[in-house]
């Protein structure tokens, strides 16, 4: 049998309850998705309101360090790996070397249409928004799709791998040839990876499950609050003088 597909499996429409209206959130991303499912009024606050969370010192930090490998693999700081970084030396140092081959595409940013079919990040058909830190194109049909972690991978391993698993989907959407992804998550102060392996149809089997989530957020018309000592637990709306969010739970 061979080991390629005479067709891919998403030559067809994804689902068949392809919505004809979407609700005031039109699109979504894994992060937005992840808020809408934890409590939904916190994405209305977010994307109907348009008021944004307060960021927080480990998210700085983290920005921070996504730019700084970013500038590192394209070659704009020196040759020495950065202290941050350290924990990947020769990881970073191979990024580097595969980028100045033209291997490497670096802070994707992948807009995908209702039909899961690529466009721009900010078309006003840009339905699904997919942001990885690097993605190493081994060959036509094989790739590496990597994810810089800052936080700490114990107690995180189920929500990351979801991440990543997505990350694969949208590759194969992405890149027709692709047959074979692998998603490597770099946890960069603890010096710890999380990798899996998929082929086309492994990725796929999980594409409809994550469409319909997805779909759910973005026709969604009611986002009510689903407060708990957990979902309130990081979240800024809920905090200050007037808070935006009275449900919230100490």
């Amino acid at each position: 049998m061979s080991m390629f597909q005479d067709e891919r499996p998403d030559a067809k429409k994804i689902a068949t309850d392809r919505p004809k209206k979407l609700g005031p959130v039109r699109a979504w991303s894994y992060s937005t998705l992840k808020k809408f499912e934890t409590c939904p009024y916190q994405i209305y606050i977010e994307k109907v309101k348009k008021i944004p969370q307060d960021s927080s010192p480990a998210a700085d930090r983290g920005s921070a360090i996504h730019l700084e490998a970013e500038d590192y693999v394209k070659g704009d700081l020196g040759e020495e790996v950065p202290k941050n970084l350290q924990k990947f030396k020769a990881d970073f140092e191979e990024l580097r070397s595969l980028y100045e081959e033209g291997k490497v595409e670096l802070e994707g940013e992948w807009g995908f249409d209702l039909d899961m079919q690529p466009v721009g990040w900010l078309e006003d058909k840009t339905w699904g928004r997919i942001k990885l830190d690097a993605m190493v194109l081994e060959d036509e049909t094989s790739a590496r799709v990597i994810d810089y972690k800052t936080g700490r991978k114990d107690g995180n391993e189920i929500p990351h791998s979801h991440q990543a698993l997505l990350y694969a989907i949208g590759a194969f959407y992405k890149y027709p040839d692709l047959q074979y992804a692998q998603t490597e998550l770099w946890y960069l102060d603890k010096g710890e990876t999380m990798i899996k392996n998929y082929t086309r149809n492994d990725a796929m089997v999980f594409a409809p499950g994550y469409y319909k989530r997805a779909i759910r957020m973005t026709t969604a018309t009611e986002f009510d609050p689903t407060p708990s000592k957990q979902n309130c637990r990081w979240c800024s709306y809920r905090k200050g003088d007037e808070p935006q969010c009275v449900h919230g739970i100490e």
